[in-house]
Formats: C-alpha cells, structure tokens, sequence
C-alpha cells in the first residue's frame, strides 16, 4: 500500500510540471444582481407588497361582510324579509348557503348585489321584493340535500299523505312547493305549500300533470267538505250568497274538487259569466228562461239598471216600467228604438198587451 502511494505522488509531480496551470483561464460567467443599495425599487417593491395586502385585505373583508344576512337589512325595502327569515326553521343558514352555491355562485352573488345596489339608490326595485318567488325556484334540489336527507318520506299531517322521494324521481325542485321556507311569515306571497298550490301540477282535467283524485293526497279519514275556514260549506249563508262570491273572486279553489260542468249543472249557465255570455248570449237566454237569471239575481229590475243606461236609471224605487215615461217624456224615445222597434210601444200603450220576451224585441 505504502509503494503504490509513493508511485502515485511521483507520477502526480511529473503530470503537474508538463502542464502549466497558471495559463488555465476558468471563464466564469457575470452575474449582474440588483443593486440593493439603491433604495428607490427597493421602496416601491415594499410600498406595493403592502398595498396589495392591504386590498386582498379588505377585499376578503368586504366579501364576508356582505354575505351576512345583516347586511341584507341595510336596506329598508329587504326588512321584511329578513324579520321572516330570523323567525323561520333556517335563521341558523345565511342567505349564501342557500340562494348562491358553488365557485360561480360566489361571483353571482356579488353581481346580484350591485344589481340590488342600483335598483336601491334609483328606488326601481319592486314591491314586495321577488313577489313570484322566482329566486327560491332557482334554488336546485342538491342545496337543500345538503343538510336533509334524499330518502324523506313525511305526512306533516294526519289529514295529507306526502311523499318527498316520488315529487324528486321526477325532478321536481323542493322549492317548487317549499317556495316561502326561508320567509314564512312575510305577507303579499303565494304560498305554494297549499292546496292552492299543488293544483298547479295536479288536477282533475285530462291534461292536468299529477292526479287530482282525493286519494293521491288525503287518507280515506280525511273529510272531503270543508267545515272551516273562508270556504267553509257548513257556514248557513254558504249556498246562498258566500260561493257565488268566493267564486267569482277566484274560481280555483272551486275547481281542485268540482269539474268545470258542475256549476252549471245548478246554474243552467256557464258560471262566472264569460265575457261572451255577458255580451252576446245573456240576452237569448234570459228572455225565454228568466228562471235561470232570478237564481242569482233576484232584486228588482237587474236588467233595467243596465239596458237603460242611456236615460241614467239607476234601478228601484219604482222600477222601470212605471217610470220610463217620464224619462222618454225627458230626452225622447230615439234610444228606445235601438233595441226596440216603433210598433214594440204599441203593445202596452195600444193593444194593452205585455211585449213579448224575446232575445231581440225589434223582430214581431
């Protein structure tokens, strides 16, 4: 070991005397690094690093702030719907979780917000806000699953059987009838939680989307014939006064449990009146079935308080027949004889007979 050192140390001397290593020239390249003694870039790098904090800062600030039901508030015009919110099932779920989901909903949310700004400043917003529910129908499924379970089935009533999973295999939104479960006490909405309310899909016509036969909603124990409530039949003045009412107001309720034929049935008459009834049709029918109008409109002289409108009758005391004569007296009888022929006067005021009904009295 000891010889094979030496041997390499002296053919190491040799080597190293052929070369010359004082011309080996290393080329080594220039780096040209910043010149930190100067302070000017080295200010502008700290002065904007801190700026840029600074608005990430408040930028993320801003961005929590207004995603808080609170600030919703703000605005005068969304009080009402924050106070319903606050007393709802969800006063514990922000206004985000549910109306903006996902990466885009972020940036939507803040789009409607300067939207809801504008409209604010202007005061072009509407009142009540989002009457149609439109926003709640934008809600999906997936958002509410998040927290209640896909396999929901639930009879909130003795009196209702409702089952979540059927309404969802067919890809029905919860908030299609859930519309108001964020606001439930806020007044000047339609709840779709109503009877009302699934009428929009079920029904008893043939092109009605769902079923509207009793049994699909409501168990054999449910009683058909409502006994309270505006629309209560059991109340004494329901036949006679109360439904001709209800239904002229609004038919629908009327029509979740009876056909369109069932009213004229007992009416004799397409009832609410169509606007063709009202102007074409009313008058044939009246004059050879009288019956059918004294059903409903028995004070006297209806008719007259409408047929002469051009002498300014205005109906009872007197009625018509007895008083017509000092109105034609008044203004002449030209606008008798748009209805009437000249030989119709003759019948009472000549003959002393009683006109005839009919549909158009200038035909003898």
């Amino acid at each position: 070991m000891l010889k094979f050192s030496k041997m390499f140390s002296l053919n190491f001397q040799r080597l190293k005397s052929k070369i010359k290593l004082s011309h080996l020239r290393l080329r080594i390249p220039h780096l040209r690094l910043p010149d930190i003694q100067n302070k000017g870039p080295r200010t502008l790098l700290i002065v904007g690093g801190v700026v840029a904090l600074v608005i990430i800062a408040a930028l993320g600030f801003v961005s929590s702030y207004t995603s808080q039901p609170g600030f919703c508030a703000k605005c005068h015009e969304m009080q009402p719907a924050y106070n319903a919110w606050k007393v709802s099932v969800h006063a514990d779920v922000g206004c985000a979780d549910c109306h903006y989901q996902g990466f885009f909903g972020f940036f939507k949310q803040k789009a409607a917000l300067a939207s809801d700004v504008f409209k604010h400043i202007t005061k072009s917003y509407a009142v009540p806000i989002n009457k149609s529910s439109s926003l709640s129908k934008e809600i999906h499924s997936d958002t509410c699953l998040t927290c209640h379970t896909p396999k929901r089935v639930v009879t909130p009533r003795r009196t209702l059987v409702m089952n979540h999973n059927i309404h969802i295999k067919k890809g029905i939104n919860c908030t299609t009838c859930h519309n108001r479960v964020g606001h439930p006490t806020e007044k000047g909405y339609q709840t779709f939680i109503s009877m009302e309310g699934c009428f929009r899909c079920h029904g008893l016509s043939k092109t009605a989307i769902a079923p509207g036969r009793c049994s699909a909603c409501h168990p054999k124990s449910f009683g058909l014939i409502p006994v309270s409530g505006a629309l209560s039949h059991e109340a004494g003045t329901w036949l006679h006064g109360n439904h001709g009412k209800n239904a002229e107001k609004d038919i629908t309720p009327c029509r979740m449990c009876h056909q369109k034929t069932f009213c004229s049935g007992c009416h004799g008459v397409e009832v609410p009146h169509s606007e063709k009834f009202i102007k074409k049709e009313h008058g044939g029918i009246g004059s050879k079935h009288p019956e059918i109008c004294q059903k409903c409109h028995q004070q006297q002289d209806f008719c007259n308080a409408c047929h002469h409108k051009a002498y300014n009758y205005n109906g009872p005391p007197g009625g018509w027949v007895p008083t017509h004569r000092f109105a034609v007296a008044k203004v002449g009888p030209a606008s008798c004889f748009n209805c009437h022929s000249p030989t119709f006067c003759a019948y009472c005021h000549v003959r002393g007979e009683e006109p005839p009904r009919t549909s158009k009295p200038t035909q003898e």
